[in-house]
């Protein structure tokens, strides 16, 4: 949803980066920051696109997670955001670059 904050990507099959303990870290970097976040989980009844964050995260033994801004029509010439989720996303990476 457009101005609801930044957007966690979830999938069971781990099509994305996220796992159960990267997801703590970035709730508490957005609860640190004072920033609503969202959860996007794809349906598990089709498949859905990935992220290169799971590769990378397995070649450089890092965890990791995947976020951003929901957008309408992603990857469209004419791509939309919520005037508030950039700075919120900006807000919360600060957060968590302190976190210890």
């Amino acid at each position: 949803m457009a101005n609801g904050g930044p957007v966690l990507k979830v999938n069971l099959n781990q099509r994305y980066a996220t796992d159960g303990a990267t997801r703590a870290v970035w709730a508490r970097a957005c609860e640190a920051a004072g920033i609503p976040w969202q959860t996007f989980v794809s349906r598990n009844d089709q498949p859905c696109g990935t992220t290169i964050g799971p590769l990378a995260a397995s070649r450089l033994g890092i965890a990791a997670f995947d976020v951003g801004v929901p957008a309408l029509s992603m990857h469209s010439v004419r791509e939309l955001c919520g005037a508030d989720d950039p700075w919120r996303l900006a807000a919360a990476l600060a957060a968590f670059a302190r976190l210890e």
